[in-house]
């Protein structure tokens, strides 16, 4: 299954990137653009159902493995609460903007994934160091 995803993967990066560009658009516009996004999205949500079914198979065959999934995962709800609190929903003054996403809710909702995304992020380059400064010590 990871290797048809995979496979998948790789084919809508080729035809996005070499695809050709719509024509008559005001920006550049790969063609498969809105393809590749669906599969973004469908993979995102296969993440989404993994990270919970798993956990609670878990629970039913180890229980203090399964223990420790819901504690990451309740760390992460945390670390997403932290991000919400720190975002800001100040609508911006962007100069020849009318669209309608420069409202509070959905700045509230980018600001909280972009810095979820640094924490984490930071985490990993963190991880990555102690990692290989453990790996040395010993």
């Amino acid at each position: 299954m990871t290797i048809v995803m995979f496979v998948i993967t790789v084919v809508l990066l080729g035809l996005f990137y070499f695809g050709g560009e719509l024509p008559n658009s005001q920006y550049v516009t790969p063609v498969y653009t809105e393809q590749l996004l669906w599969w973004s999205y469908l993979l995102f949500g296969v993440a989404i159902v993994a990270a919970l079914v798993f956990p609670i198979a878990r629970l039913f065959t180890r229980p203090k493995e399964a223990m420790k999934s819901f504690i990451a995962l309740a760390g992460i709800i945390v670390l997403v609460l932290i991000a919400y609190s720190m975002s800001d929903g100040t609508i911006m003054n962007i100069p020849g903007y009318s669209g309608s996403d420069n409202v509070p809710g959905t700045l509230k909702f980018t600001d909280t994934i972009l810095i979820t995304t640094y924490f984490l992020g930071i985490g990993a380059i963190g991880a990555i160091v102690v990692t290989e400064i453990i790996r040395r010590v010993r």
